[in-house]
């Protein structure tokens, strides 16, 4: 089911300036609402997707001797003609370690799910910013983002991915359901909606 992006989301349409690329300054509430200000502004139809969500997976799931912790903050359009803009910033906290990515997202695709049309987002981008050895500058991070508004139930997302360009417009090509997860957001939403302007 397409509807329209969440008032919660748009909040500052009318008077947010910025850019697509939003800087580091602004708070993750900022990025997001004025990203998609931006997107929004460009005056063709997109499908858009955002998110300002954090989710907690149970030590189990991973080994973790602490639930791991992700912490989104995106905003992502693909227009009719399949060009995607949109930026995003990632946390994960594991075991005591927090590390954090951020930069432009590169692919976007919707899916079905939970009895649901449409609800389901393959996210992903470049990372420009890593304070991670292991996934440094220059690499790719995806996720998938699930809006279950109209359940009445939390929404869900899966915790990210890493890997090379290829794997990443992969990831978002597919429509495979996660592998692990998806786990509820415990603080803020997740909007995933058609915009027609």
């Amino acid at each position: 089911m397409t509807r329209h992006v969440l008032p919660l989301v748009l909040g500052c349409l009318a008077g947010c300036g910025g850019s697509a690329s939003a800087p580091e300054t602004m708070s993750d509430a900022q990025m997001v609402q004025t990203t998609t200000a931006d997107l929004r502004a460009e005056g063709s139809r997109w499908v858009v997707v955002a998110g300002l969500d954090e989710i907690r997976v149970p030590p189990d799931v991973f080994g973790t001797t602490t639930p791991v912790v992700g912490r989104f903050a995106f905003a992502v359009a693909k227009d009719d003609a399949g060009h995607v803009r949109g930026r995003y910033r990632f946390s994960e906290s594991v075991d005591g370690v927090t590390t954090h990515y951020s930069g432009p997202l590169t692919c976007l695709d919707t899916y079905d799910f939970n009895g649901l049309t449409g609800n389901r987002a393959k996210v992903g981008g470049r990372i420009d910013a890593s304070d991670d050895p292991t996934f440094p500058v220059g690499g790719f991070i995806w996720w998938q983002a699930i809006d279950n508004q109209p359940l009445h139930r939390p929404d869900q997302s899966t915790l990210a991915g890493f890997g090379d360009e290829a794997a990443n417009e992969a990831f978002c090509a597919s429509s495979n359901p996660p592998r692990f997860g998806p786990f509820d957001v415990v603080l803020g939403n997740i909007t995933v909606g058609a915009g027609d302007d």
